[in-house]
């Protein structure tokens, strides 16, 4: 009887003992992980142009808090300085009248601007096609045609990068889904470009 009475005093002590401890670790505060402070607009606006540049790490660096790169000044009439001078960003107009090349969305690829003097909609024109295969893509929008012209002092044909994804909305008029290409061109000023701010 002694011996019963031992060990249940024992049970119980050991109880109590472990109940204590897990009080105890329980009440201590938690650690704290340092947070980042929220992204300033020029962070926002660096992510917005490393994104249009296909500067993943530039993204990462500032979304992570370890960029220690330039950042772009806010300039008169609401605009910012470019971190990437040497690359032109601008989307492929028309991407959806072309057909045969659907199976070119999720991927990016060589392309090459050329001049279309004999495009009856406008001779000043800048046509867009496939490095390797010659498969036309697309045109720069008639509104930048000048603008790329100047940034590649008129200098045609010229190497680009296109990247094309698809796209997809819902049509309330049919009920269907509809899906579509979506066309982004990189036009880099020299093949010295680099993906780094400058």
């Amino acid at each position: 009887m002694t011996t019963l009475i031992i060990i249940i005093v024992a049970a119980l002590l050991l109880l109590l003992l472990t109940g204590n401890k897990s009080k105890t670790t329980t009440n201590q505060p938690k650690p704290q992980i340092p947070s980042r402070p929220p992204l300033t607009d020029a962070e926002r606006e660096a992510i917005r142009q490393a994104d249009e540049a296909w500067d993943w790490a530039t993204h990462n660096a500032i979304v992570a808090g370890t960029y220690s790169g330039p950042l772009p000044e806010h300039i008169a009439g609401g605009h910012w300085s470019s971190l990437y001078p040497d690359i032109y960003h601008t989307s492929v107009a028309g991407i959806n009248f072309r057909r045969g090349i659907k199976d070119l969305a999720g991927t990016t690829f060589d392309a090459t601007l050329t001049a279309d003097p004999k495009n009856k909609y406008d001779p000043n024109a800048i046509k867009i096609v496939h490095a390797s295969d010659g498969r036309h893509l697309g045109f720069i929008p008639a509104d930048e045609t000048a603008s790329v012209r100047q940034f590649l002092s008129d200098t045609l044909p010229h190497p680009c990068r296109v990247h094309i994804d698809e796209g997809e909305e819902d049509d309330d008029e049919t009920g269907r889904t509809r899906h579509f290409l979506i066309g982004e061109v990189n036009i880099y000023r020299n093949s010295s470009t680099t993906l780094s701010p400058q």
